[in-house]
């Protein structure tokens, strides 16, 4: 371009002929900028971390000769919506050779701390923010790169513009993902790819011994080279393969591991973690240290080097667990280092992109795909497959919107009230839940949308991607009702409904509230059109501010009705149980199977002392100890209450869900309330059952109680259900569906 005068919206400054991870942060940028609809502009500066002489990074010229990015040569002036500086070391060194900028917003991206391991200086924050200011006459924001970095120059940035939000590194999830397979060999393949910097390796032997087996049990691959290791243990190791850096690209020699582990000098700052990210893309878990917790969250695994060969070996194991944890890391990393999510970085600073393709998404936009629905499950489908009373064109759309829950409670809910409108409108799912895609085997179309924790940003950054997001949903579907299923309506709700005012607003809040809690929550009724609450069988016992509040109350709700179930030996087959033989299900949550000091420890030991084979829900469950091996089955199916008759004890928590389907269903059960929910009171939940004489319940579990309860169940728990099926009013969700078809004719008040 050399026009008198150049315009774009995204301005990036740096020097371009950086080798590594710079100038390929720098394309990505650009591409998810091109693909967005954003003109991007590029001014090179000479600085002085590359000491010889080289030309442009092959991918940024790259760039440049497809036009996805323009690079600006010559004195003339340029306006630009937003500049970003990458590395502050060359607007340090190099600002006098900036030509003159017009800019709307300036942000210092911090790739690197400002100083080297070594102390050696690399940049002085106060001189490079002054330069910026009195080159620009703008006060530049300062973006660090990652969590390491923020604390290394929050010390020295200018009250008020140090970035809330980490500009972190993004990568192209679809271009990396690699379909799902099994495992490489008949051992653990592990890998690591780095440059071959003394930095990017352990200096402790044992620790490099602990995290990279070198007596062959486990296959260890080495991309970029392993010189630094021979300073530390002498050699390397002939059980590793090694290859030289940039011999393979890094997304094949990715494909073709299990696990990725990463571990580097406890000195050195590590700006970001470019290489952890692309492990996560290509869809393999990264076991890293935990000082990577607060950039990758749950996405990657986390634990110091003496444990990495317990927790390879847990996985190795379970491949279930495995594929889990992927599924999980997949989602993660798209909402947080997607293309989408820089999309929604850029827009938040500078409004939409003047020529955004349609039907662009952004982080808050994203649909999450779940995994091609094998026949089985298509088989399996428990909604979505009756006739319809209309077609479907003529049918209203639902929205079904859910809270980011620490399980499946508030979904299931959800599913349960469209499972009933079948004929009657057409559900569409949205959901803060990590779980939504198992929507789809319900036959529901769903969308994600990141919670402020899932994407580790503040609730007030977070508050205008909720408004965004579920305007731009009720835009796009045009939904006659919206359903919200949770115990904290987000503010923003008032904002939505005054932008589409088009929808009525249901509230779906169950009861047995802790005692005296979230009593402020009742006042965002007036955020809703009605109120229904899913009733509770142990209603008598709930002492919560709910009690007495105005509301629509219907029968406890449960997705499935007996009707439903599968019989025994079908239920069995499903989930791939003996056929013959007492079985005994524990659905506690997180704990191991071989700590006997855990619930589920005990639980395990004292259906095994009663005879009875061992079934766990756990998604992370351990290798099974010799003493159970044989008696343990992993069991993973949704819904999983489909298949109860395949059980003849059952020790859970208590939480709405379980409850409620064990007693309506007939399992004689053990209930262990969680007494960790912030807000769900299971603890009076199992009490009232108990009292009943439906159940029995434990506060914590030894092996002699657990033994004798289990014992007891399976002599009378048939009375026990008996006994509570007469209590039964039946289900409430076909209730709630005719409260939803009301709000869709109008006549719901």
């Amino acid at each position: 371009m050399t026009s008198a005068h150049r315009e774009v919206d995204v301005l990036i400054i740096s020097d371009l002929r950086f080798p590594g991870g710079t100038s390929h942060s720098i394309a990505n940028e650009i591409d998810a900028q091109h693909r967005a609809g954003y003109r991007t502009g590029l001014v090179h500066l000479n600085g002085p971390l590359v000491r010889r002489v080289r030309p442009f990074s092959p991918v940024i010229a790259e760039r440049i000769r497809s036009g996805a990015a323009e690079l600006l040569v010559g004195p003339a002036s340029i306006t630009a919506k937003l500049v970003v500086f990458r590395h502050p070391g060359v607007l340090q060194a190099a600002a006098d050779q900036l030509p003159p900028i017009d800019a709307g917003h300036v942000v210092i991206l911090a790739n690197a701390a400002h100083v080297a391991p070594d102390g050696r200086e690399i940049y002085d924050v106060s001189e490079t923010d002054r330069l910026a200011r009195a080159r620009l006459g703008v006060d530049p924001v300062w973006a660090p790169i990652g969590p390491l970095v923020r604390d290394d120059i929050a010390p020295f940035i200018p009250e008020g513009r140090l970035a809330d939000d980490d500009w972190v590194n993004i990568i192209d999830v679809d271009s990396w993902q690699r379909a799902p397979s099994g495992w490489q060999a008949d051992r653990p393949v592990i890998g690591r790819h780095s440059r071959p910097h003394p930095g990017k390796w352990p200096t402790d032997g044992e620790a490099i011994r602990q995290a990279y087996p070198t007596d062959g049990t486990w296959a260890v691959r080495v991309l970029g080279g392993a010189d630094p290791v021979v300073d530390v243990l002498g050699e390397i190791p002939d059980a590793w393969e090694v290859e030289a850096f940039g011999e393979r690209l890094p997304r094949d020699f990715l494909t073709d591991l299990d696990f990725f582990v990463y571990y580097h000098d406890p000195t050195w700052i590590e700006a970001f973690g470019r290489t952890v990210l692309e492990a996560l893309a290509v869809g393999i878990p990264a076991i890293v240290s935990p000082r990577f917790r607060p950039l990758f969250g749950d996405a990657a695994l986390y634990a110091e080097p003496p444990e990495v060969r317990r927790l390879v070996e847990r996985l190795w194991h379970d491949r279930p667990a495995y594929n889990a944890h992927v599924a999980l890391a997949s989602q993660l990393v798209r909402a947080r280092f997607g293309y989408e999510a820089h999309a929604h970085r850029l827009r938040a600073l500078i409004g939409p992109a003047p020529e955004s393709p349609p039907g662009l998404l952004d982080a808050g936009d994203a649909t999450v795909v779940g995994q091609p629905e094998p026949a089985g499950d298509r088989r399996r489908r428990t909604a979505s497959t009756r006739g319809t009373d209309r077609p479907p064109e003529d049918q209203p759309t639902v929205l079904f919107m859910s809270s980011n829950g620490a399980g499946m409670g508030h979904l299931t809910r959800l599913f349960s009230y469209a499972r009933r409108l079948d004929g009657v409108a057409k559900p569409h799912i949205l959901s803060l839940s990590q779980a939504v895609p198992v929507a789809d085997r319900l036959g529901y179309p769903y969308e994600y949308l990141p919670s402020s924790g899932a994407l580790q940003v503040p609730a007030g950054r977070w508050k205008p991607l909720f408004i965004e997001r579920v305007t731009e949903t009720i835009a796009r579907i045009r939904p006659s009702v919206v359903v919200f299923d949770g115990t904290w309506p987000y503010r923003g709700i008032e904002q939505i409904r005054e932008a589409e005012p088009g929808p009525r607003w249901l509230w779906s809040r169950r009861g047995m509230w802790r005692h005296g809690m979230n009593l402020a929550q009742l006042d965002k009724s007036a955020w809703f059109d009605a109120v229904f609450e899913p009733g509770d069988l142990a209603a008598a016992y709930d002492q919560g501010v709910t009690v007495g509040a105005q509301s629509h109350r219907v029968s406890p709700v449960t997705l499935l009705d007996p009707s439903d179930l599968l019989d025994r030996a079908s239920a069995r087959a499903a989930l791939g149980l003996p056929e013959s033989g007492p079985l005994g299900l524990i659905s506690l949550g997180a704990g191991n199977i071989n700590d006997t000091s855990s619930d589920i420890g005990v639980a395990a030991q004292a259906l095994v002392r009663n005879g009875v084979g061992v079934c766990v829900t756990l998604p992370d469950i351990a290798v099974t100890s010799p003493e159970l091996s044989g008696h343990v089955h992993v069991v993973r199916d949704y819904p999983l209450s489909r298949c109860y008759r395949a059980f003849d004890v059952v020790v859970s928590a208590a939480g709405y869900n379980s409850f409620h389907e064990l007693l309506r269903f007939g399992v004689p059960a053990l209930f262990i309330p969680n007494r960790q929910t912030s807000l769900d009171d299971q603890a009076a939940r199992a009490r009232f059952a108990a009292d009943s004489r439906w159940a029995f319940e434990l506060p914590r579990l030894t092996l002699e109680e657990t033994s004798a309860r289990i014992a007891s169940l399976l002599e009378d728990g048939s009375d026990m259900v008996a006994r509570a099926h007469q209590a039964d009013p039946g289900n409430g969700a076909p209730a709630v569906a005719r409260l939803i078809t009301r709000a869709i004719d109008g006549t719901l008040s």
